[in-house]
C-alpha cells in the first residue's frame, strides 16, 4: 500500500512540473514578443491634373511608429518617391493615415503604397495606383476687332489646363461653321491659366456676316469655342474727283487733272476713265490716265462748254464719277510757251531788222534800227465783234521817233487801227496817235488822242470792237470811236518802226 502511495505522488509531482515549465516555470508571467507595424493601403481621393491625396493606414503593434508613402510611376516600386515621415501615436489599433502629393504629370499612371517602421521592423503595404487627369483646354470666343472692308482680328482665350496645347481659329460664313476656313495654329503652351490669341484674317467681302470661334487641341481633347459673329464694313465707293471747271481759247492745248481722285482710304487702287459727255468733240489722249490732254476744238463764237466725265474703279468693285467743264472760248491766244514765230507773217525792212522769240522771257523780240521796220501777222477766226489785247513792252527808240501801227483787219483796205508813238500827241509828218477805221482804204471814221508810251515800260493794249464802236484801252487811257460801218477781223497786223520791243499773250475772245 505504502509503495502505491508514494507512486502516485511522484506522477502527480511530474505531471505538476511539466505543467509549470509549459507555462514558463514557476517564476511568474511572461510579455509577448514585439511585432513590426501593421500597414494597409487604401484608395486614392479623386486625381486632380497634377496631385493626388494618397490614403492608408497602419497599426503600430504598440510601438513608437514612423509611417510614410512611397510613389512613382514604376509598377514595382523598385524606385520611388518617398513622402515626409509621419509619427503615429503608440497604440495596438490601425490609425489612418494620408498625404497630399504635387508635382505630378497629367494624364500620367502613378503607383503608391504605405511603409511604416518601428523598433520591431519595417513594414510596406501592397501597390496601389491612380491616373491624373487629361482635361481638355478651356476655349473661350470673344468679339471680333478692328473690322474693315475686307479684314478683321479674331480674337479668343485658351486655357492649356497644364496639358501643351495648341490653338487656332475657324472662320466662314455658314452660320454653323460646318464648312469653315482655318487659320494658321498657335502654340499656347501649358499654362493653368487662360491666355488670349488673336488673329488678322483679310480678303474678306464687304457688307458680309462672318461666323467664327476659337479651337484648341492637347492630349485632353479638342473642344472648340462658342461661334460669334461679326459683319464687315459697306464697301464705300471711290473718290472721283475731275479737277476744277476752268476755260480756254480754242486751240489750246489743255491737260485735265484727276490726280485728286483715290481709293477713299480704304486699301485699293483704282483705274481712271475719261469720255466726253458734252459739248463740241474733242479728241483725248490719254483717257485711261489721270491726266489726259487734248486739244480744244474749234468752236463758234462765242464758245461751247465741253464737257468730260471722270469715272474711277477701285479694285474693290465699285465705281464713281466726277464731271469736268471747260469752257472752250472761241478766239486765238498765244501766250509764246513754246517758239511759236514760224506761224506768224513777218516782213523785216533794214539790214538791222528782226523778229526773234526770246527763250528766257518766253516772247517775241522785234530789233529795227534807223530808217528800219518790221511787220508781223496771224490769222484769227473771223468775226465783226470780239476783244483783242497784247503785250507791249518797248526798250529802245531810234531817230526820228518810234511807233507802232496795230491792225485788226478783214483786208488791207478794210481794217481797224491803233496807233501811238513815244514823242506825244504833236504829229510828225502824217504819223498822228489815235483810232480809226479804213474802209476801202481810206480813213472813215478817227479820234485822236495825245498820250504817248514811254521807253521801258509795259503796255497792256485791249480792243474791244463790235459794229457799233471801237473801244481802245492803253496808254493810259480809253478812247471810243462811233462806227458808221463795221469789218468782220480775221487777223490782226502789228507795224513797228524805229523801235526795239517786246511783245507778248496775243488774245483775241469773244466780247462779254
Amino acid at each position: 500500500m505504502q509503495l502505491r502511495r508514494t507512486t502516485g505522488f511522484f506522477v502527480l509531482f511530474l505531471i505538476s512540473a511539466i505543467v509549470l515549465s509549459a507555462c514558463g516555470g514557476g517564476g511568474g508571467d511572461s510579455a509577448p514578443a514585439p511585432l513590426p507595424p501593421t500597414v494597409t493601403t487604401s484608395n486614392v481621393t479623386t486625381p486632380s491634373i497634377d496631385n493626388a491625396l494618397i490614403n492608408g493606414s497602419v497599426n503600430p503593434n504598440g510601438l513608437a511608429t514612423t509611417a510614410w508613402f512611397e510613389y512613382g510611376t514604376d509598377p514595382s516600386l523598385s524606385t520611388f518617391t518617398k513622402t515626409a515621415n509621419q509619427a503615429l501615436a503608440v497604440g495596438t489599433v490601425a490609425q489612418s493615415i494620408n498625404a497630399t502629393i504635387l508635382g505630378l504629370t497629367p494624364g500620367t499612371k502613378y503607383y503608391f503604397r504605405v511603409s511604416a517602421s518601428n523598433t520591431a521592423g519595417a513594414s510596406s503595404g501592397t501597390i496601389g495606383n491612380f491616373t491624373t487627369t487629361s482635361p481638355p483646354p478651356t476655349t473661350t470666343t470673344t468679339q471680333a476687332g478692328s473690322i474693315t472692308i475686307t479684314s478683321a482680328a479674331l480674337n479668343g482665350s485658351v486655357n492649356p489646363n497644364g496639358l501643351a496645347t495648341t490653338a487656332w481659329f475657324e472662320y466662314g460664313t455658314d452660320p454653323t461653321l460646318t464648312t469653315f476656313t482655318k487659320t494658321a495654329d498657335q502654340a499656347m503652351g501649358s499654362a493653368k491659366t487662360a491666355g488670349p490669341i488673336t488673329q488678322p484674317i483679310s480678303g474678306l467681302i464687304a457688307a458680309t456676316t462672318y461666323y467664327f470661334r476659337v479651337a484648341a487641341t492637347s492630349t485632353g481633347g479638342q473642344p472648340k469655342g462658342a461661334i460669334l459673329s461679326f459683319l464687315t464694313s459697306a464697301n464705300p465707293p471711290p473718290v472721283a474727283n475731275a479737277g476744277a471747271d476752268n476755260s480756254v481759247i480754242m486751240g489750246q492745248s489743255v491737260t485735265l487733272n484727276g490726280s485728286g481722285s483715290s481709293d477713299g482710304g480704304n486699301g485699293g487702287t483704282i483705274t481712271y476713265q475719261w469720255t466726253q459727255v458734252g459739248g463740241t468733240a474733242a479728241t483725248l489722249s490719254g483717257a485711261t490716265t489721270p491726266s489726259p490732254t487734248f486739244t480744244a476744238p474749234t468752236v463758234s463764237y462765242p464758245g461751247d462748254n465741253l464737257v468730260f466725265q471722270l469715272t474711277v474703279t477701285s479694285s474693290r468693285g465699285p465705281s464713281a464719277s466726277d464731271n469736268v467743264v471747260v469752257t472752250d472760248k472761241w478766239g486765238f491766244f498765244d501766250n509764246f510757251s513754246t517758239n511759236t514765230t514760224g506761224n506768224y507773217t513777218a516782213t523785216l525792212t533794214g539790214t538791222r531788222a528782226a523778229f526773234i522769240y526770246d527763250s528766257a522771257g518766253q516772247r517775241v523780240q522785234v530789233l529795227t534800227g534807223d530808217d528800219n521796220n518790221v511787220t508781223f501777222s496771224h490769222s484769227t477766226p473771223p468775226s465783226n465783234q470780239g476783244v483783242f489785247s497784247m503785250l507791249f513792252n518797248p526798250t529802245v527808240p531810234y531817230p526820228t521817233h518810234a511807233g507802232i501801227w496795230i491792225r485788226l483787219m478783214q483786208d488791207s483796205n478794210n481794217y481797224y487801227e491803233v496807233s501811238n508813238f513815244d514823242y506825244g500827241g504833236t504829229p510828225i509828218g502824217t504819223d498822228v496817235a489815235g483810232v480809226r477805221r479804213i474802209a476801202g482804204g481810206s480813213v472813215v471814221n478817227e479820234v485822236p488822242f495825245a498820250t504817248a508810251y514811254t521807253q521801258g515800260s509795259s503796255y497792256i493794249i485791249k480792243i474791244t470792237y463790235s459794229p457799233a464802236q471801237v473801244v481802245m484801252d492803253a496808254f493810259g487811257q480809253t478812247v471810243t470811236l462811233p462806227l458808221t460801218g463795221s469789218i468782220s477781223v480775221n487777223s490782226f497786223m502789228v507795224d513797228t518802226g524805229q523801235q526795239d520791243a517786246y511783245y507778248d499773250n496775243f488774245l483775241l475772245e469773244a466780247k462779254p
